[in-house]
């Protein structure tokens, strides 16, 4: 959530989505790179930002992870594996 941005009828969607998931007591995950106050900008609506929130929320929990991303992590690896010298037998 927040790497795009939705327009009124994918956010109305996602209500729907996540009120019946709610209901029915179903699962639901989420990951972002926004707060969660930010979410009213993202959908364009903050009563319906908290409303999902509200219903998400309620039962849910909120995971933070900082630290370095583990997608980048073989920038690391490499960087310093090219400071060894790699022998190679023939």
């Amino acid at each position: 959530m927040g790497y795009l941005t939705y327009g009124t009828d994918a956010a109305n969607m996602l209500f729907h989505v996540v009120n019946e998931r709610h209901r029915r007591h179903r699962a639901m995950v989420f990951t972002t790179n926004k707060p969660l106050k930010a979410w009213g900008s993202v959908l364009h609506d903050e009563d319906l930002a908290h409303a999902i929130l509200d219903r998400v929320l309620e039962r849910g929990r909120v995971l933070r992870l900082d630290g370095p991303s583990i997608r980048t992590r073989h920038l690391a690896l490499l960087s310093r594996s090219r400071r060894i010298p790699i022998r190679t037998t023939r």
